[in-house]
């Protein structure tokens, strides 16, 4: 029993390092899918949190049941042919996408807090996630043990210091409902879509479906939680803070030179433990489908994603996530179909 519950809280570090990425960890993502609808971005944080906790278990289920040996298995066993094939070539562009976003996140990081050119962040970073994914999903899990717990701990830190409870959210609400409402199913979709790189292999790996049940509502109330606070922050200082790049970094610029430097190590250590997975997941299914060289595959998507992320972190989070979060939406719908058709055909 103790052993399930070790790795049920992995499974739940791991999980949410994952989702906890660039556009997470620095506010941005945050600010753009929930912090300015006011509080009717609020009520999306509840909605995000209840599909993280159903959507996760479920991916991780359905890899245990049916023994996926990658995430195009599972496209393909919930969408069937040939629409899996579809979906699985728009979800490689949607990786590729979102790994060069938070590349790109890693340079921004290094010029705002570390005053050092965003090529060392980015050239750094790349070598560094050749070396780790390398060692495959064990290195994932050692990664995400270390600094989730610690992400947790700064947010907190950030939500005492911002003192949210003092001041009402002065955000204008939105007059479109159906903006704000689909917001949190995009957010989720694009998320757990992505975190299936690495959630497919733990579903497969497991010796039962109790660590996987308890991992993933551990994990999605983890998220859940993460999110509230983040919003809680950010929202207290709109709308002036939705200018900053890294949004949460620039909410700890008032406490002298340390702490946000500390914060700084943090959000790129958790977009580093998200670009490893990405990379992972993409050179997994990559490798199924070219026969090439692991090490080949690695530099081919590193060389890539460098070139794409010259566009710019905030330009390329602020049009590529709520495009591809419309874009995989579908990956939800079908999760839910499966399994009532699983429960009726029962």
């Amino acid at each position: 029993m103790q052993g399930s519950w070790k790795t049920a809280w992995q499974i739940a570090f791991t999980y949410i390092g994952t989702v906890v990425g660039a556009g997470f960890a620095s506010g941005r993502e945050i600010v753009e899918f929930f912090v300015q609808y006011g509080t009717q971005g609020l009520i999306g944080i509840l909605l995000a949190t209840a599909l993280f906790i159903w959507a996760g278990t479920r991916v991780m289920l359905i890899s245990y049941q049916i023994q996926a040996n990658s995430y195009q298995e599972v496209s393909t066993y919930l969408f069937g042919h040939p629409f899996g094939t579809v979906f699985n070539s728009l979800l490689l562009t949607v990786m590729f996408g979102t790994t060069s976003v938070m590349l790109a996140a890693t340079g921004a990081i290094f010029w705002e807090s570390f005053q050092l050119p965003s090529q060392v962040g980015i050239w750094l970073s790349m070598l560094m996630i050749f070396v780790v994914t390398r060692k495959g999903l064990f290195a994932i899990h050692r990664v995400n043990s270390i600094f989730v717990p610690m992400l947790i701990a700064f947010t907190l830190l950030v939500f005492m210091y911002t003192e949210p409870w003092k001041d009402p959210i002065l955000i204008s609400e939105s007059t479109r409902p159906l903006v704000w409402l689909s917001s949190p199913f995009y957010y989720v979709a694009l998320n757990v879509t992505l975190t299936q790189a690495v959630l497919v292999p733990i579903g497969r790996e497991s010796t039962s479906e109790k660590p996987l049940i308890a991992g993933g509502i551990i994990g999605g109330l983890g998220i859940g939680l993460l999110l509230f606070l983040a919003f809680s922050s950010l929202a207290a200082k709109m709308p002036g803070i939705q200018q900053a790049e890294m949004p949460m970094i620039a909410l700890l610029q008032g406490v002298g030179r340390g702490i946000p430097l500390l914060f700084s190590l943090l959000v790129y250590a958790e977009i580093f433990s998200t670009l490893v997975a990405n990379v992972f997941g993409l050179a997994e299914q990559l490798r199924l489908v070219t026969r090439l060289r692991s090490a080949t595959i690695l530099l081919g998507i590193l060389v890539l994603s460098y070139l794409i992320s010259f566009i710019g972190f905030s330009s390329l989070l602020r049009f590529l996530y709520p495009l591809f979060g419309q874009l995989v939406v579908f990956f939800l719908v079908m999760l839910l179909y499966r399994q009532w058709r699983g429960r009726t055909q029962t």
